[in-house]
């Protein structure tokens, strides 16, 4: 079938850009006809004897100034839709255009084959559209005309007394005598809607053009448009269907606000939003970030795969982006392959940056179109309410600022308009380039710290404690760099290549002839998130040959509280393999007693806060007490963290807690230094 071809009007007074616009379009597989007038006058001449689909308007034409050739052209072609052209990159006139009526706003600076196409078929279907509500409205106004309109009779009790044929198909009844003595009450979908088409009858004797929803027999809602008098006892009136113009109205709407090809929100939308949260920001002083993001590389893969090819890419990746937003977040698309993102309420700048981590990250997976994998990349800026403007178009134009300054940058990362910030950026990509690094040339070390059982003394465990040794900065402790590895996502390797290493050291000493100690590994919540998480641990197990027993996993008590629903199947599993499991720095937060008897756990690990506290407040002493007695009536074991001195290791004795661990006994050592604490086999 041969598509319709599309007639255009450009009206332009710059001859290269006549040339361009002609270039553009002859190497489209677009079917047009183009004529071209040089002023705004010309251009209403030919409107006036001819019939366009869509026209091309200059924003500078010698005898038209600025916006005002809008409303000139609406007088002589008002349905005519318009694609404005313009040299001049400013929020504030886009939207002042998109309010006359302009279909589109396109910066001639930015303009390409696809974005122009794009934009004429966009207008034409607009236009299809609104006609098509027009012709809707038109057969409305016959409907009622010939009186093909629901008329009705109830009582003030609501019985329905009289209905037509015509009343009776628009509610889905076989005759208007099902209706007969029916509830008037019944087909009203919110029974407000009769109280208030009542209060206005007594108060007016009459109500026109009173807009309910009714409820027909099969359970359908339909948009009626009520005109009703009463005489005496008697409610008379008549029901138009209004469902359809409903539904075209509010297609419309949402199609002034909206993207056509992929639903977001458009550039009028995003704006609107922009402003209520910049209004409420000013208000309770909290941070708002904007996004300018645009595709690396999309051009080559419209111009290779084709335009289908464009869309599809295009709707894959308004999915995959709006996936990495919360729901009160904004994403539009407001032109091409550029977006725009806003977030109304950041609490902290490592929010941000999260977000932005996460956009980065969605694209690393290729996007399938028509069976075939494709890869492209994102480059964002970022400005932020308030250091980098306080209204809409100093953020979005600082936004856009930025993200030139991340495609300056080699692509496929981010920018942040406000320097101290970007270089903070910067220094956490290095930072997380260079753990991931760390993860593969070996500078990650695992280092053990006994458990010791409180009745024998024996050594029963080791905790698995990760250390960085770092080129330039020496040995780096935990807390140096686990926080960052939480944040970024890292952890999860950073968890895995630590119960690799330790399996693997807890088989080398069974088969130098040690006894076996059981290993215990810190797990983030994290890894609760993946499905397979259990099959990675097994997985270790195989691969390392160690018998699951001698595997236990420290999860926090607040991982337990927030993902224990996430963890159960898979954490059930591995306790049904033997793995054995502990609630870590148990005390820190609030626990609850149902997640502890639903778990598979085994050992509570008290706070080691609460043992240094023993000395400075006797209720330390009685919580952890209660803790070691509650931890016996649910029949598990106990052990406390961070024993220092004597007299906390004797009271603990004295309460009779099962096992500890601290400085009192060892720091954390390497591998070599820990078979001090291993005893022979047998």
């Amino acid at each position: 079938m041969t598509a319709k071809k599309i007639n255009i009007l450009l009206i332009e007074d710059n001859p290269g850009d006549v040339r361009l616009i002609r270039e553009m379009l002859g190497r489209s597989e677009l079917a047009y006809s183009l004529e071209h007038a040089g002023t705004l006058t010309d251009g209403l001449a030919r409107l006036k004897g001819h019939i366009y689909d869509v026209i091309l308007l200059d924003m500078s034409l010698p005898d038209g100034s600025g916006l005002d050739s809008v409303p000139e052209i609406k007088k002589v072609a008002p349905k005519m839709p318009i694609v404005m052209l313009t040299g001049l990159d400013d929020e504030e006139t886009a939207v002042s255009a998109l309010q006359l009526g302009v279909q589109d706003y396109l910066l001639k600076d930015r303009i390409d084959r696809t974005l122009l196409l794009r934009s004429l078929r966009y207008a034409v279907e607009r236009k299809r559209i609104l006609d098509a509500l027009a012709e809707s409205e038109g057969k409305y106004k016959n409907l009622v005309d010939n009186s093909l309109a629901g008329v009705f009779k109830t009582n003030l009790e609501g019985e329905i007394l009289f209905a037509n044929n015509a009343l009776a198909r628009m509610l889905e009844y076989e005759s208007p005598g099902d209706l007969i003595s029916l509830g008037a009450l019944s087909i009203y979908k919110t029974p407000k809607d009769r109280k208030n088409l009542i209060d206005s009858l007594k108060k007016r004797g009459k109500v026109s053009n009173f807009e309910m929803e009714a409820v027909t027999k099969n359970g359908k809602t339909r948009n009626l448009l009520l005109s009703v008098t009463i005489y005496g006892e008697v409610l008379s009136g008549t029901m138009i269907d209004i469902t359809e113009r409903k539904r075209m109205e509010e297609t419309i709407k949402h199609q002034a606000y909206h993207d056509l090809l992929t639903g977001l929100p458009n550039r009028l939308l995003f704006i609107d939003h922009l402003r209520l949260a910049l209004a409420r920001a000013h208000r309770d002083r909290y941070i708002v970030a904007v996004m300018y993001l645009d595709l690396d590389n999309f051009k080559e893969i419209n111009d290779s795969l084709g335009h289908s090819a464009g869309d599809q890419l295009l709707q894959a990746v308004s999915r995959r982006l709006k996936a990495c937003l919360r729901e009160s977040d904004t994403i539009a698309r407001i032109g091409g392959d550029e977006y725009n993102i806003l977030l109304p309420k950041a609490d902290h700048e490592e929010d941000i940056v999260t977000i932005t981590d996460k956009i980065i990250a969605a694209f690393r997976q290729p996007f399938i179109l028509d069976s075939h994998p494709v890869h492209t990349s994102t480059s964002i800026g970022v400005s932020l309410f308030p250091s980098d403007g306080d209204d809409a178009e100093t953020l979005l134009k600082s936004a856009d600022a930025a993200m030139y300054s991340a495609k300056n940058g080699g692509r496929n990362n981010y920018r942040f308009y406000n320097s101290a910030m970007n270089s903070r950026v910067l220094e956490r990509m290095r930072l997380m380039n260079r753990l991931r690094g760390a993860l593969k040339s070996g500078e990650l070390a695992v280092y053990y710290q006994p458990q010791v059982s409180l009745d024998t003394g024996q050594v029963l465990c080791a905790e698995a404690l990760v250390r960085w040794r770092h080129p330039e900065m020496g040995l780096l402790q935990p807390a140096q760099f686990i926080p960052f590895a939480e944040e970024t996502g890292l952890i999860t390797e950073v968890d895995e290549w630590v119960m690799r290493a330790a399996c693997a050291q807890a088989g080398a000493w069974q088969k130098a002839g040690y006894a076996p100690v059981c290993v215990m590994v810190n797990y983030s919540s994290r890894h609760f998130q993946k499905s397979d998480f259990a099959g990675t641990v097994s997985g270790i197990l195989q691969e390392t040959g160690l018998d699951p027993v001698y595997l236990g996993i420290e999860i926090s008590e607040r991982t337990m509280m927030q993902d224990a629903e996430l963890a159960v199947p898979g954490l059930m599993k591995l306790a049904g393999d033997g793995v054995r499991l502990c609630i870590d720095d148990f005390g820190t937060g609030c626990s609850s007693l149902h997640y502890l008897k639903k778990l598979p756990v085994q050992v509570l690990k008290i706070d080691r806060s609460f043992i240094s506290g023993f000395s400075e407040d006797p209720d330390y002493k009685t919580i952890t007490n209660a803790v070691i007695n509650l931890a016996r009536g649910l029949r598990l074991k106990v052990v406390a963290e961070g024993v220092e001195n004597e007299n906390q290791l004797a009271f603990l004795q004295t309460i009779r807690c099962d096992e500890a661990q601290g400085y009192h006994f060892s720091r954390p050592v390497p591998a070599e230094e820990f078979t001090r604490f291993l005893k022979p086999a047998g």
